[in-house]
């Protein structure tokens, strides 16, 4: 594995080698002195553009072709080795500027070309100042030309700096996405570039105007497809003028057919700076008009004088329901019916006077359809071809006026609701409560807004609680129950709260909305209610509702772990004879007096309960013998039978007492009943045979 990337690697830095030594022979052909020493040197842009794209690892490749390329024009080996030095250097030293520089290897921008160009030819100065120290080392050439010969050397490498590696930085297949004019432009290039710069037909260049028949494709370039494009046919026009100059042919070859090396350069970077530039403007141009032809934005330019519109873009066009032509005919006021022209002359007023830079205001705008929408405006002055002009950028509010008007709905909602409101953002602060919130939790607004809902817990509910109730919301988006809460002055209360989720656009959570109200009273009227039904009203026990469901709970349980029950029917023998002679508020406290002594008599798990006028239930629970039941009997017998004292009256009550059990007599409560009810008249009978 490591043997094929090393391979690799070597076979690219050779690639570079290759590549720079070809360029290079070719460029020799041109030197001024013995030597590398020449004013055309394409081989440092080639360097600089490896480097950049690449990376300086490949100034191995650079060294080792420049290095090449001297021993093969017969330097010695030092000088050939100075002069690679100084080729390596040279793009090494550029592409470290590059770092410093506001510049990115696509180009993309002038500034970023200009750096790049900048940055080339500081980076020859080191090439050209080793190169030459190593042809006066040589003694090619005397110490007194030293400076004469790095010029030139710099030049050359400036210009392969400034020419060669725009294009190799630029040119991809992406950049020609109009294939077949793509062809064309290239086709027609080549030959512009024959008819020119060789001797093809002097005779038809003549007719055609001349050398400025070169304009026709860099402007084809510019305005079509951008600056590398433009690089491109530069290109095309310097490897076919280095053609001509190698034949002795062209525009850059005199009468003697001497190559005019000097022509040729300054010819060179005169049309690659001014293209460029020309390029890179009108590029810039295009992406702003582009930019605001496709904005959604409405955008209206408009000068002095008649005030008609002069540049209108398509998001404008297609809210207007106008064609351009139309559309330029037209003047501001033609589509703010709103607006009179006195009251748009004073809009205008600060802007005309430079009193202020932008104005602000919102309007209605009517559609060539007659329909209106309202605006929001804002004008700002600028300069056109020496005039002053006004930039006019319109955007629809409709949205934003009926979310306004939502708002408002929604606020009024709130407040007029009879529920308390609450409303949280996507981090769970406060952001909105109503009235009804304060009455009932006694925080006002500015007490709560910008805080967590937490501040009202009343710790109560569990982690678990809270758990369940996000898990609600994040699953089905809402939540509703009863919850207990605290309020201001800490009292505890209990509300029933709806919680909803509310979501963006984008599906995000936007807002927590809750709205609850307190049911205090009402639960504790409920329970109260609850509590009547099930109980009896005069002695408090509970009554024959009551007794069923508790029979039904702990006959569940007997079953379960094979326990007995026991029903005991007692009834007050000469009961009656109180509320006929004394009335039935006496009665009434003799009941309420009995029914206090059963329930202080039995277990905290049985039950005393009445169920007649002077019937009474006892209901017992994990009953282990029948001795506890007859215990039990007896002792209510005994209780029942001790004096009772009202108003200064003496009663003296006895009870009359029946049992049936679970399982042995019944598994029922009528069944128990209906039993110990019998058994119960047996032992009546049975006390009135005994009574004197």
């Amino acid at each position: 594995m490591n043997t094929l990337r090393h391979t690799s690697v070597i076979i690219r830095q050779l690639t570079v080698a290759a590549l720079y030594f070809i360029v290079a022979i070719v460029a020799l052909n041109f030197a001024v002195v013995e030597g590398n020493a020449t004013i055309l040197w394409p081989s440092s842009g080639v360097a600089l553009a490896v480097l950049i794209r690449f990376g300086m690892r490949y100034a191995i490749g650079v060294f080792f072709g420049a290095f090449v390329a001297g021993v093969y024009v017969g330097n010695p080996h030092y000088v050939s080795a100075l002069i690679a030095l100084g080729n390596t250097l040279e793009p090494l030293l550029a592409t470290y500027l590059l770092r410093l520089l506001p510049f990115t290897p696509s180009l993309y921008r002038l500034h970023d070309y200009l750096s790049l160009v900048l940055a080339g030819s500081v980076g020859a100065i080191a090439s050209a100042l080793l190169g030459t120290l190593a042809l006066i080392l040589a003694g090619f050439i005397p110490l007194s030309l030293f400076f004469s010969i790095a010029g030139s050397w710099w030049m050359g490498d400036a210009l392969g700096v400034l020419l060669i590696a725009p294009f190799l930085l630029m040119v991809s297949l992406h950049s020609y996405k109009k294939v077949v004019e793509s062809l064309l432009l290239l086709a027609f290039t080549t030959i512009v570039s024959f008819l020119v710069m060789t001797d093809w037909n002097d005779d038809l260049i003549n007719t055609l105007g001349g050398t400025y028949i070169l304009i026709i494709p860099l402007t084809w370039s510019v305005l079509r497809f951008g600056q590398s494009m433009t690089s491109t046919i530069i290109f095309q026009y310097f490897a076919i003028g280095i053609w001509g100059l190698l034949n002795q042919q062209g525009l850059f070859v005199n009468n003697n057919l001497e190559p005019n090396l000097n022509f040729f350069w300054l010819y060179f970077v005169v049309i690659t700076l001014v293209s460029h530039a020309v390029s890179y403007a009108v590029s810039e141009r295009n992406t702003l008009f582009q930019a605001i032809n496709s904005s959604k934005t409405e955008t209206y330019v408009f000068c002095e004088g008649k005030m008609t519109f002069e540049f209108v873009n398509q998001a404008a066009l297609d809210n207007l329901g106008l064609s351009l032509s139309q559309a330029l005919k037209l003047t501001f006021m033609d589509i703010k019916p709103l607006l009179t022209k006195k009251e748009f002359d004073d809009l205008m007023m600060p802007l005309i006077k430079k009193q202020v830079e932008v104005i602000n205001f919102e309007t209605v705008q009517q559609r060539a359809d007659g329909s209106m929408y309202p605006v929001e405006v804002t004008l700002q002055s600028v300069k056109h071809a020496n005039r002053d002009c006004y930039l006019a950028s319109i955007v629809d509010i409709t949205e934003r006026i009926e979310r306004d008007q939502h708002r408002i709905l929604g606020n009024h909602v709130c407040d007029l609701s009879s529920q308390a409101v609450m409303i949280t953002d996507r981090d769970n602060l406060i952001v909105r409560v109503n009235s009804v919130f304060t009455e009932i939790t006694g925080y006002t607004p500015e007490e709560v807004l910008g805080k967590k809902p937490y501040m009202l817990s009343s710790g109560r509910h569990d982690k678990a609680f809270y758990s369940m109730l996000w898990e609600s919301l994040n699953t089905h988006g809402s939540w509703e129950g009863e919850v207990y809460n605290r309020r201001k002055d800490g009292v505890l209360y209990l509300q029933h709260l709806s919680i909803k989720l509310l979501h963006d656009a984008r599906g995000h959570i936007q807002n927590y909305i809750a709205m609850f109200r307190d049911i205090t009273n009402e639960r504790n009227q409920s329970i109260e209610l609850q509590h009547i039904s099930e109980h009896d009203v005069l002695t408090g026990l509970p009554n024959r509702m009551k007794l069923q469901r508790e029979f039904e709970f702990a006959l569940t349980a007997a079953k379960r772990h094979r326990n007995k029950l026991a029903v005991l029917f007692l009834d007050l023998n000469d009961f009656k004879p109180i509320n006929d002679t004394y009335g039935h508020m006496c009665g009434d406290d003799v009941l309420q007096t009995i029914a206090d002594r059963m329930s202080s008599s039995v277990r905290d798990s049985d039950m005393v309960a009445r169920i007649g006028g002077d019937e009474f239930v006892v209901l017992m629970t994990d009953v282990d013998s029948d001795d506890a039941i007859q215990t039990l009997a007896t002792k209510l017998k005994k209780i029942i039978a001790e004096p009772i004292i009202v108003e200064e009256n003496t009663f003296t009550i006895s009870a009359s007492l029946g049992v049936a059990e679970y399982p042995k007599h019944g598994d029922t409560l009528e069944t128990l009943l209906k039993l110990s009810d019998s058994e119960m008249y047996k032992n009546k009978a049975e006390m009135k045979k005994k009574k004197p």
